[in-house]
């Protein structure tokens, strides 16, 4: 019978073998695969023909169509103390306060950013469900009978 030592290093000699064969094996995959990555010349790569695209035509078809206004970003903000929740309703949002409401940024401060065509808007600020003028902006008029606030983009 094989001595228990003889058993042992017959075993450590076997589990080298498995380990050692196999990284041998991926280690010189590896060296073959960056050697030919680093004899690769890119510079050398050029296209078979030019990239010229033909000039674009109106299709006949289709009417000319209105070119897009430019947006602005408008940042609604207000500063206002122990508010559950600040929204903010106008007609850029068809009077839909639920459709633009402010995120808190601090105890005190609440504000959204919103894009806007250049133009003239009214709005009204929700604060805990109750309407109110913006307390940041001096500028009013009144509609339907109410005072609302007046924002104009530029």
């Amino acid at each position: 019978m094989i001595e228990r030592k003889s058993w042992l290093l017959a075993l450590a000699f076997a589990a080298f073998v498995l380990i050692s064969v196999p990284s041998v094996l991926f280690n010189n995959a590896i060296n073959k695969y960056f050697r030919f990555v680093g004899h690769w010349n890119v510079a050398a790569l050029k296209p078979s023909r030019t990239g010229i695209l033909p000039p674009a035509h109106q299709r006949a078809d289709r009417e000319q169509e209105a070119p897009q206004p430019e947006l602005r970003f408008v940042k609604f903000s207000v500063k206002i103390a122990g508010a559950k929740e600040v929204k903010i309703a106008g007609d850029f949002n068809k009077w839909n306060p639920d459709s633009l409401p402010l995120t808190r940024k601090d105890k005190t401060h609440w504000e959204a950013i919103l894009p806007l065509p250049p133009g003239r808007y009214r709005y009204l600020c929700r604060i805990d469900g109750q309407d109110v003028l913006d307390p940041l902006n001096p500028d009013t008029e009144t509609e339907a009978g109410r005072k609302v606030s007046i924002l104009t983009v530029k």
